[in-house]
């Protein structure tokens, strides 16, 4: 009887173990095209020079022949489906009002009182509204859900509004941390579960950061039962400032810092993540 209860009960493990692998929105197994094969990497804006470079070098690396593309239109919302992979590239800072209306009203406040602080750019008048609506449209479509997507810097700040995450308007004035320029900050990783760990391997490691807004930290984690699927795995300055977000139920990565400019293994890791899953994505559609 005991053999019997234990066996039961070892066969449940086994169970929830598999589901929980066949469920994961990441493939960490190593990914072969055929030769006849390109992967298509999208960019929402040019994807700039330094990130360019990355990702043609870490493709050479994996064996894959790589197309970078500008997703960006002035007329037309792109079609996802035609990459294997999107990339949200650092740059301008983002329009409050697409956030500022899904706070409470203490912190709408708040955010008016320091509008002066937002560096309000052509770019980002460009940006806003075409990143947010190819995110919009992106979450709502499920035969998306194995396109990864990786945001920096602002990418990362994009895919967190794109939730209702509303953002820290100046880093300076509403943490007393000076705003980062071409700062080398150390990165506190807060769960060896999270996929930024699975990525660098280990769980503190630094990043080139170009910023003086972000994800308000306190807020997500007050009200972190609105985004059940959503989690901040890395952080920096004793927690206050987020480094990393992560989906659960989709290949979607979101880093503050930046990898095209940090040297080494932070670069390397991160760039040959996107392209295995963007393998990993266009494999899987084979067959549609």
């Amino acid at each position: 009887m005991k053999i019997t209860i234990l066996s039961a009960i070892l066969f449940f493990a086994f169970l929830v173990n598999f589901s929980f692998v066949q469920a994961s929105p990441f493939n960490y197994s190593k990914c072969k095209l055929e030769k006849s094969e390109t992967l298509t990497v999208g960019c929402t804006k040019d994807c700039g020079r330094f990130n360019r470079w990355a990702l043609k070098k870490f493709a050479r690396k994996k064996g894959y022949k790589l197309k970078l593309v500008n997703l960006y239109s002035d007329y037309a919302t792109p079609d996802l489906n035609s990459v294997d992979a999107i990339i949200i590239p650092g740059g301008a800072d983002i329009n409050p009002k697409y956030y500022i209306s899904k706070v409470e009203k203490p912190l709408r406040d708040k955010i008016t009182q320091l509008d002066y602080l937002v560096n309000y750019s052509s770019e980002g008048a460009k940006r806003d509204p075409f990143e947010y609506k190819v995110l919009m449209d992106y979450f709502k479509d499920q035969s998306l859900k194995t396109t990864p997507i990786l945001g920096i810097c602002r990418g990362m700040q994009l895919l967190a509004v794109s939730q209702g995450v509303p953002l820290y308007i100046d880093l300076k004035e509403e943490l007393g941390i000076k705003n980062r320029k071409y700062n080398l900050d150390k990165i506190y990783v807060q769960s060896k579960d999270s996929e930024i760990f699975k990525i660098m391997g280990k769980n503190r490691f630094r990043g080139v950061e170009i910023h003086h807004q972000g994800p308000r930290v306190d807020y997500f984690k007050q009200h972190q039962d609105r985004w059940p699927n959503v989690k901040l795995t890395a952080l920096s300055h004793k927690g206050k400032v987020a480094e990393a977000i992560e989906w659960t139920d989709r290949p979607v990565l979101g880093v503050q810092f930046h990898p095209e400019y940090t040297f080494g293994k932070v670069r390397r890791r991160i760039f040959s993540w996107v392209l295995n899953q963007a393998c990993h994505n266009k494999v899987s559609r084979r067959s549609l």
